[in-house]
């Protein structure tokens, strides 16, 4: 079963917006089978709009696409046969690996409302297969563990590794053509200005696609570590002082941030350097994270096997933290980690589409200012939630263990 489109009312008052499914039940494959379908139960829709809608909140009917649910579980198998394993739970879906008569696999979950199972393989594969093609093992086992993650290739240190976990963590230094303004501070890489296209059709928050240019700037190559965090905690800027494990400082993203966290971050940035340092917009985000691509994740428009960190992105998969930030190959720009892993805080307020947005690159500071944009999704995101175009909001006085930060520059 393919995740679809289903038709909804949108509710809003002012920038606030609720969804009521019109159709319990129903899905379409495609969007436009779903706007088909709009307007041929045009009359039914419109009358279930006028129930909801009132002098002060407007009812829209809409296509919304629709999230698959997966609930957890951890159940030992094995195949009926030989299978081919499904990046999705879609028999057309791409095929990411494939099971021999007789291995066992452990379901680490079931897709709501489908006959499909998330399984992982004694290797750490994951992938999706229908429920058909398993039965229950012949003898009691214990659910397989999960593998370690596979090593990918490391950015070069230029000092040795921690000689323990109790040593102080190696900075990831600069390569040609990037650059660090103090010794506690991130990596920065220049991006080169750019016209692109941002947003997509894919979902109502996505919409209008629309140019943008943007100036140029730097990103940090990498999301705010544990370590530069606890550099700006040390030096009075940070208020926010949680505890570490010893040998994950260096080398893993700073989580449970909110965006009022990110931004005491920056202003210390500001302060130590005397540079104008801030979080990214919305719009350097996504056009960094698109580094040149007009595809679903930069890389392409399937999300394919040990490129992102994200549950149901196939590889090896920890539900409980972050991979490191260097644990997935970069972009065509160079950025690691821009996709899943931990959501990133941009700076600009929530707006429910991009109606209005501006087109120079600039942040949009006003609407919805106390709850603000986050990119990227994280490990706990499916790959709908991760592509380059996916949007997401939180209060920004509240922290969440999947929300971290990135710094932007402007270099112009």
């Amino acid at each position: 079963m393919q995740a679809g489109f289903v038709l909804a009312i949108m509710l809003c008052s002012g920038d606030t917006c609720d969804m009521v499914q019109a159709e319990p039940g129903v899905a379409y494959p495609t969007y436009e089978m779903c706007a088909a379908a709009s307007t041929s139960k045009s009359a039914m829709l419109n009358d279930l709009a006028a129930q909801y809608r009132s002098e002060r909140r407007e009812a829209d009917i809409i296509c919304l696409r629709e999230l698959r649910r997966i609930t957890a579980i951890a159940t030992p198998y094995e195949a009926l046969s030989a299978i081919e394993l499904r990046a999705e739970p879609d028999a057309n879906a791409q095929a990411v690996g494939s099971l021999a008569p007789g291995q066992r696999v452990v379901a680490s979950g079931t897709v709501v409302g489908t006959p499909w199972l998330r399984v992982v393989s004694p290797s750490g594969m994951t992938g999706f297969v229908e429920q058909s093609h398993l039965r229950a093992p012949a003898a009691p086992v214990t659910p397989l563990p999960r593998a370690e993650p596979v090593a990918q290739p490391s950015v070069p240190q230029t000092s040795p590794a921690p000689a323990s976990p109790a040593s102080a963590p190696t900075a990831i230094p600069p390569h040609a053509g990037e650059f660090r303004d103090c010794a506690d501070c991130p990596v920065m890489l220049p991006l080169p200005a750019g016209v692109f296209v941002m947003g997509s059709n894919e979902d109502p928050t996505e919409r209008p696609a629309h140019r943008v240019s943007i100036p140029p700037t730097a990103l940090g190559k990498f999301m705010v570590t544990e370590a530069e965090w606890d550099a700006c905690v040390a030096a009075g800027g940070c208020a926010y002082k949680p505890p570490h494990e010893a040998d994950a400082a260096g080398r893993r993203a700073m989580t449970n941030l909110s965006q009022a966290d990110a931004a005491q971050y920056v202003g210390w940035l500001r302060k130590v350097t005397g540079k104008p340092y801030r979080l990214p917009s919305e719009a350097e985000w996504e056009y960094a994270a698109r580094a040149g691509s007009a595809t679903r994740f930069g890389f392409g428009d399937q999300v394919g096997t040990g490129r992102v960190n994200c549950d149901g992105c196939s590889g090896s998969y920890d539900p409980h933290r972050p991979a490191n930030m260097d644990a997935f190959p970069p972009n065509a720009f160079g950025l690691y980690a821009m996709l899943g892993g931990v959501a990133e805080w941009v700076e600009d307020c929530w707006h429910p589409t991009y109606q209005g947005a501006p087109n120079n690159g600039a942040a949009w500071a006003t609407g919805s200012c106390d709850r603000r944009v986050l990119r990227g999704g994280s490990w706990k995101s499916s790959p709908s939630d991760v592509t380059v175009s996916a949007r997401n909001f939180y209060d920004a006085s509240v922290r969440y263990t999947a929300n971290g930060m990135r710094v932007a520059l402007p270099t112009r």
